[in-house]
C-alpha cells in the first residue's frame, strides 16, 4: 500500500477511482460544496488527490482530498474529504500527509465532518476544537 498525491494532470484518469467516495462523503458530511466543485479545484491545484493505493491488488482503498487555508492561527492543511474502504489499512498514511503539510508551512490539519469521525480518530491525537449547529429556514428540507 502507498499513499500518492496525485499531479493536477493525473486529477481526470484518478477521478473515476474516487469520485463516489468524493460525492458521498459531502453528503454525510453535510458539506457546502458538492463532487464538482472539488474536481474544479483539483483541477486548478486549488485542492490536492491523495489516493493509497493497493499494488498487491492493483486498486484505490481510499483518498483524502486536503487543502491549504491560511488564517490568523497559522497557515493549515484542510482534509476537505477522507474517504474510501477499508481506512484502517491506510489511516497510518496522516503522517505522510503530516509531514507533506509540515513541509508546505502548515502550523496544522484541520478536518470536518459527522460526529463518528470524531470517535474514529481521536486515538490518533485529534480533538474537537469546535462545533457547527444550524437551523434550517427552509421548511426543513435538507
Amino acid at each position: 500500500m502507498r499513499a500518492v498525491l496525485l499531479p493536477p494532470r493525473m486529477i481526470a484518469k484518478a477521478w473515476p477511482l474516487v469520485a463516489i467516495w468524493v460525492a458521498g462523503a459531502l453528503v454525510k458530511g453535510k458539506a457546502d460544496i458538492g463532487p464538482d466543485d472539488v474536481r474544479r479545484a483539483l483541477d486548478r491545484d486549488e485542492m490536492q488527490l491523495w489516493l493509497f493505493w493497493d499494488d498487491e491488488c492493483n486498486t484505490a482503498r481510499g483518498c483524502v482530498v486536503t487543502e491549504f487555508a491560511d488564517s490568523v492561527r497559522g497557515k493549515a492543511c484542510n482534509l476537505v474529504v477522507v474517504a474510501g474502504n477499508d481506512f484502517e489499512t491506510w489511516r497510518h498514511f496522516v503522517e505522510t500527509i503530516k509531514a507533506w503539510a509540515r513541509a508546505h508551512g502548515c502550523a496544522r490539519l484541520e478536518g470536518g465532518g459527522r460526529e463518528g469521525w470524531q470517535r474514529l480518530v481521536k486515538a490518533d491525537g485529534w480533538h474537537k476544537v469546535r462545533t457547527i449547529v444550524e437551523m434550517r429556514l427552509d421548511d426543513g428540507l435538507k
